[in-house]
């Protein structure tokens, strides 16, 4: 389940592939998929999941700044609260169908790391439609940035263990990574933003869920075809990973931070409670 056209290949390419090998049916769901220049996402998403063998699904509903213009503010795109619970309900009974008439035995929703409102409104509809074998990803490429795994995991009160970043640490990263000069733009809202993702890592829920990791290490060749489609999304990868060297290195500068690896890896978290 992917909230935009490109979350999830590029939260879960490796493990798509691995499904793909078995001789799994993969098909991705794209909640947020109607709005501006949807049309060219829709076409790029149709070349990137046929490199891999994947079938792409929009289920267009409109993309936050089309649905509501207060999300023209990255301020309020990325620091609101979930929006009202019918909408969420909304969201989840679509996706729910989607999953009868697929026939889906297996599902993947992101974390909402990075709190993008329409992440957080799939991690809702994830939580909400209680599927028996529903596992949550961690959402590339906000992921990376030291601390937020951390602060995503005290805003919904898990007990996951992760490494903690400093205030400090977290701070001087923002000029680290490549696509953060598009997520964090200098100037006024990187003066507004800074500190509320700063303050995610102090303020700790009360835990009220469990959680359990599963790591997936990716091979060499897996990386290069994970690129590979990608590459497809050419409206969006400038923003992102501009080169092939930028995807590795900035990749592999947060499995370093995380847990002192030297392998990119893709995690999924089994959320109870």
């Amino acid at each position: 389940v992917s909230p935009h056209i490109d979350d999830a290949l590029l939260s879960c390419g490796i493990r798509m592939q691995r499904h793909l090998a078995l001789g799994h049916e993969v098909v991705v769901l794209d909640i947020f998929s109607a709005g501006t220049n949807s049309e060219n996402r829709k076409a790029e998403e149709q070349v990137a999941q046929s490199r891999l063998g994947a079938k792409p699904f929009f289920l267009d509903e409109l993309d936050a700044p089309d649905r509501d213009h207060k999300y023209e503010s990255l301020l309020d795109l990325f620091h609101s609260a979930p929006e009202q619970t019918d909408y969420i309900d909304h969201v989840k009974n679509r996706i729910a169908a989607f999953f009868v008439e697929h026939d889906v035995t297996m599902a993947f929703f992101p974390l909402a790391a990075g709190t993008h409102i329409d992440h957080q409104i799939a991690y809702e509809a994830g939580r909400r439609l209680n599927h028996k074998h529903t596992r949550f990803y961690e959402d590339r490429p906000y992921i990376i940035w030291p601390g937020i795994l951390k602060s995503r995991m005290n805003q919904i009160g898990s007990n996951a263990k992760v490494a903690d970043a400093s205030r400090e640490a977290m701070q001087q990263a923002v000029g680290s990574y490549h696509y953060l000069d598009h997520f964090m733009p200098g100037g006024k809202y990187r003066g507004e933003a800074l500190p509320l993702y700063l303050a995610g890592l102090d303020r700790a829920a009360p835990v009220k869920l469990k959680a359990w990791e599963e790591v997936m290490v990716a091979t060499e060749a897996e990386l290069k075809k994970l690129y590979d489609a990608l590459a497809a999304y050419e409206s969006q990868m400038p923003f992102i990973y501009d080169s092939y060297d930028t995807f590795i290195r900035d990749s592999l500068a947060y499995q370093k931070f995380e847990n002192n690896g030297k392998a990119y890896a893709e995690r999924l978290w089994t959320l109870e409670g």
